[in-house]
Formats: C-alpha cells, sequence, structure tokens
C-alpha cells in the first residue's frame, strides 16, 4: 500500500495488536514556528481490562507507546532540533494507553511520518512475518513543513496521485479473492469496532485562512479513520485491497458514504495563523 500507506496503512497495522485502539497524532503550531507533536494511544476497554488482569512482569502491549527509549528514537527520526518532553502512560474512561510528546523549535526541520509509532509497535508485537516489510517502510515519504511569515506550507508526497489508479469506486482487487469467512468477519467487527486514526493540525493563535479540505475553528483534519465504521461492510475489505497502490484521493471516493470519515486529498495545503 504506497500511496494510501499513511493513511489507511495505519489502521491496517493495527490489525497486529491484540485488540482495538484509537491512535491520534496532534500537531501544533505555535506563532514563533515552534510547537509540539502529541502522539496518542488508548486500547479499547474490554482490551484494557484484559491487559490489567496480565501477569506481573508479563511484557504490557500498552507499554510500547509510553516507552521512552523508543521516543527518543523516533524524535531522531523527525528532523534536528525535536525532543521528547515527556513519555507517559495514560488511563481514560476504563481504557489504557500511552502518551508521547515531542518537541520541536522549528517547524521547518520537522519531518513526519503518520502511523510510525503503530508500525513500530505492531513490528515487535506481531507474530514474525507480519511486520511491514523494510523495503515498502523505505519507500515511505514523509509530510514536510515550510513555515514563513505566518503562512505554513504543509507537503505530503503520499497524497500525490499515481498515473495508474485501481478502481476504488468498484473496490475491483487485481485478483480475484476468497470471500471473507462470516464468522471470522463478525469477531473482527466486534474486536475493531472501536478503532479510529486520526492526524490533526492545531494553531493555538487560530487559522486566517486555509486552503485544506477539513477545517473546524483552529483545528484541520487530515486524516480521520473510524475504522469500526469502515469494516462493519464487509464489502469495504475488498475495497481496501483495492487500493493498496491508490492515493488518499481515490480513498475518500471509495469511502466517501462512511459517516466520519476525512480525509485530506491535496498532496499540498497552506494555512494561514492569526
Amino acid at each position: 500500500m504506497k500511496r494510501a500507506l499513511p493513511y489507511l496503512g495505519a489502521a491496517l497495522v493495527a490489525l497486529l495488536f491484540p485488540s482495538c485502539l484509537e491512535h491520534t497524532s496532534t500537531i501544533k503550531l505555535n506563532k514563533d514556528g515552534s510547537g509540539t507533536i502529541t502522539e496518542e494511544t488508548l486500547f479499547s476497554a474490554e482490551a484494557s481490562a484484559m491487559m490489567a488482569d496480565m501477569p506481573a512482569g508479563g511484557e504490557n502491549p500498552a507499554g510500547k507507546f509510553s516507552d521512552a527509549k523508543k521516543a527518543e528514537e523516533a524524535a531522531a527520526k523527525m528532523g534536528e532540533g525535536v525532543t521528547v518532553e515527556k513519555a507517559e502512560s495514560i488511563k481514560k474512561d476504563g481504557r489504557i494507553g500511552g502518551r508521547v510528546v515531542y518537541k520541536f523549535a522549528d517547524i521547518n526541520k520537522v519531518k513526519f511520518n503518520f502511523g510510525g509509532a503503530m508500525t513500530d509497535a505492531g513490528k515487535d508485537m506481531g507474530p514474525p512475518g507480519d511486520a511491514p516489510d523494510a523495503a515498502a517502510k523505505a519507500e515511505e515519504k514523509p509530510i514536510t513543513f515550510s513555515y514563513k511569515d505566518g503562512v505554513l506550507k504543509l507537503v505530503n508526497p503520499e497524497a500525490k496521485a499515481d498515473a495508474k489508479k485501481p478502481d476504488a469506486e468498484k473496490g475491483d482487487a487485481p485478483d480475484e479473492k476468497e470471500e471473507p469467512d462470516a464468522q471470522a468477519m463478525a469477531m473482527m467487527q466486534q474486536m475493531f469496532k472501536d478503532m479510529r486514526m486520526a492526524l490533526k493540525l492545531e494553531i493555538p493563535d487560530g487559522i486566517a485562512e486555509s486552503t485544506a479540505t477539513h477545517v473546524d475553528g483552529n483545528v484541520v483534519t487530515l486524516i480521520d479513520l473510524p475504522f469500526g465504521k469502515l469494516i462493519a461492510d464487509p464489502a469495504n475489505m475488498k475495497k481496501l485491497e483495492a487500493l493498496k497502490d491508490a492515493s488518499p484521493a481515490d480513498a475518500a471516493a471509495a469511502f466517501k458514504d462512511i459517516p466520519g470519515l476525512k480525509i485530506e486529498t491535496k498532496e499540498e495545503i497552506t494555512v494561514k495563523v492569526k
């Protein structure tokens, strides 16, 4: 999944985990060009209860998302001057997980791969062979930023359309795939019903104007994928397969009827800070 990987791929990586989770990345930009990147991951209430009953000394999957060493490694990949402000375990409404806050002094030096934390944790937790291929991961291009005179330009190379596209609207895969087992599908729908992936840009000083598609107050939504609603219809799994080489625009078109789903389809957007 090349072009849509940072969006839909991140959700598919989450299928490696014991149960569903909610992952949100929020990039917060101050008027002086500094800011933070907060990555928050929460497991479902059911999974959290199971992990709470794990024997002492056992490896808790939730700990993967508050690991200080891994956070430092991730910060080093995000660009010059990016540091870890804090890495902590969190609890919310009966759910457990982790939160890492990265701090940067100049967003011009930041490079960000959405779903990177998910991919790395999935590689550690999944069975052998389940981790994303290293070569495929190397093809992922990070989101980059250019900020000058109060105007931010965000470039997402992965949003660029391919010359050859699958028929995303019909969801036709290149090869015929076996129909999913009804019982297995029902279990999958139950397990991942609350899963959600989101990437947002927040401007505390306010947004004067923007070319982004989804703007609400001082927040730009780049992706909001309610995976539980997507997987509620088995036909959408076929669409996911057909979209493995598709652009975010193809994905947005294919899943336009799913309530709450938002995908930024533009390769480049600008945001003017108030």
